[in-house]
């Protein structure tokens, strides 16, 4: 999921259960506009310890709320939301990173049986069985079925050492895929990236699809028009990186540095990606010698 996406569910939802000081009774317009307003700065916020430092506080916050109504599908997906993207964007450590994307992909689960039976206890159905009931979902469940597909493939790729969690691939792939037939352009083109990195996790000789990969992080960047430069990042460190493909491998994140990081809506994702794309150049010959 874009940045974008995860700072408007919390945000706004936030916001709506009062959460935020100040703005219990903010239900009119004024929300929407102050909503809008703090999404914008902080998408194009150019420090991101900032945000790593302040994400916590809502999660935090949302884990109280949920103790209290532990059964409120949107507090649900706006953790997971949150929880997986803290996760993914700033967990270095692979234990940190496994714990919370579980907790992120627990309370999509949980979110996803509360809205739709056909989203329910998912992971024990035969996959025949789940690809006929992705034909009975409506599209009133697709953010639902998104932040499930999302949170279970962050799982998925921080725990791509586990063959059980690696079993769980098809699944994930046939409910995005759903998705993106459903809106294409959905989350910024996030639903393409996500399908990139999920068929960049297996060589074609343990029947993964580079090529398949590759076409939809081009994707992804088309619909970003190349702003978005973790797209790039990620293109690097998963699909390079299975193909054993030194020089893609540099060509990419040397184009990531020498970009302009300062794109609106992307400021603080690109700042990220740049930060990563560095740190990636550095262990090449680790990597590839």
């Amino acid at each position: 999921m874009s940045i974008r996406a995860v700072l408007r569910n919390c945000i706004v939802g936030l916001m709506l259960i009062g959460l935020l000081p100040g703005c219990a009774s903010l239900v009119d317009r004024t929300v929407a506009d102050f909503s809008e307003d703090l999404e914008t700065a902080v998408l194009n916020y150019d420090q991101p310890l900032i945000i790593e430092r302040g994400l916590p506080a809502f999660l935090l916050v949302l884990e109280a709320r949920l103790q209290r109504n532990p059964d409120n599908p949107q507090t649900l997906l706006t953790l997971a939301q949150l929880t997986g993207a803290y996760a993914g964007l700033f967990a270095d450590q692979p234990e940190v990173a496994r714990s919370l994307n579980e907790r992120a992909l627990d309370q999509a689960r949980a979110a996803g049986c509360l809205e739709s039976e056909l989203l329910c206890d998912i992971r024990r159905r035969p996959f025949l069985q789940f690809e006929q009931d992705l034909t009975d979902l409506t599209a009133d469940g697709l953010d639902t079925a998104y932040t499930l597909g999302t949170t279970w493939a962050g799982w998925i790729a921080a725990a791509s050492d586990d063959f059980s969690a690696l079993a769980d691939l098809p699944k994930v792939e046939a409910l995005l895929e759903w998705v993106a037939e459903q809106s294409p352009e959905h989350d910024d083109g996030g639903v393409w990236l996500y399908l990139a990195v999920l068929n960049s996790q297996r060589p074609p000789a343990a029947g993964g699809r580079p090529a398949l990969a590759l076409e939809y992080y081009e994707r992804a960047l088309s619909i970003t028009e190349d702003r978005n430069l973790l797209i790039k990042v990620f293109m690097a460190d998963e699909y390079a990186r299975l193909l054993f493909d030194r020089d893609l491998f540099v060509e990419l994140l040397e184009d990531v540095l020498a970009a302009d990081p300062d794109q609106p809506n992307y400021v603080l994702a690109n700042h990220i990606a740049q930060s990563r794309a560095k740190r990636l150049l550095n262990q090449t010959a680790a990597i590839f010698d």
